[in-house]
């Protein structure tokens, strides 16, 4: 029997991915013991373990599959739902949290103008694990959304990156711009590999990529103060 031969691609672009927010985040949580950073509360350590959880079960997911490990694949998928449900409260609490904290982002927003940044993440993070899981039996569909998943929150590592460079002015710029290079690079696979851009990777690329814009654009508008400064004092409490 033909063993047919999986591609690389995904194995290789969930680690690309795992690299670049271990290197985005280096400084500030896993070397955070080597500078003088103050501790981390226990709610943001707590998001910053289930993330790294979620990297590491990434990769294994792609490599899994890139191995014919099928069945593995499915009952480590089980546990991988667990963790996107953990990875999403923790995420709205971290972001009411910090929403409380006060100190001007690099770019520029006030704290509770920000806190629509990560929310927007945390929202597209859940919407594609959502359609991933319930779409689990359609590997076309589920790989890819649950590759854009994680494109989908690496705001924060960029962010983290810049504000260590001292360029974090540039932030709303490059946010996006990282963002579609990694959507690029899904598009320019699936041209080549299938000859056609999968919709998944075009409509949802575009809508992440899409998203930055559109979240400055709410953080500045004047319905959104309301409720950002509510979200920030409910985040003190927390």
């Amino acid at each position: 029997m033909a063993v047919v031969v999986r591609s690389r691609f995904y194995p290789q672009i969930a680690l690309a991915l795992a690299l670049f927010v271990i290197i985005g985040f280096s400084r500030n949580y896993y070397f955070r013991f080597l500078t003088d950073l103050p501790p981390m509360v226990a709610l943001v350590h707590l998001h910053a373990i289930a993330f790294s959880a979620w990297l590491v079960l990434l990769i294994v997911q792609t490599r899994l599959i890139a191995a014919h490990r099928v069945d593995l694949h499915m009952k480590l998928g089980l546990a991988g739902v667990a963790l996107a449900v953990c990875m999403v409260v923790l995420g709205v609490l971290t972001a009411f949290h910090t929403a409380a904290i006060p100190r001007i982002r690099a770019t520029g927003l006030e704290p509770h103008q920000h806190v629509i940044i990560p929310l927007f993440s945390v929202t597209l993070f859940a919407s594609f694990v959502g359609l991933g899981v319930a779409l689990r039996r359609k590997a076309a569909l589920h790989k890819r959304l649950m590759l854009l998943a994680m494109v989908a929150v690496l705001g924060p590592a960029v962010g983290r990156m810049l504000g260590f460079l001292e360029v974090g002015d540039m932030a709303p710029l490059v946010q996006p711009l990282v963002a579609a290079t990694f959507v690029t690079w899904c598009l320019v696979h699936d041209w080549r590999k299938n000859g056609f851009v999968h919709p998944v990777f075009a409509f949802g690329g575009f809508a992440i990529v899409a998203s930055w814009p559109l979240r400055m654009l709410i953080a500045r508008s004047e319905w959104w103060q309301p409720v950002g400064a509510w979200i920030a004092k409910v985040g003190a409490g927390i």
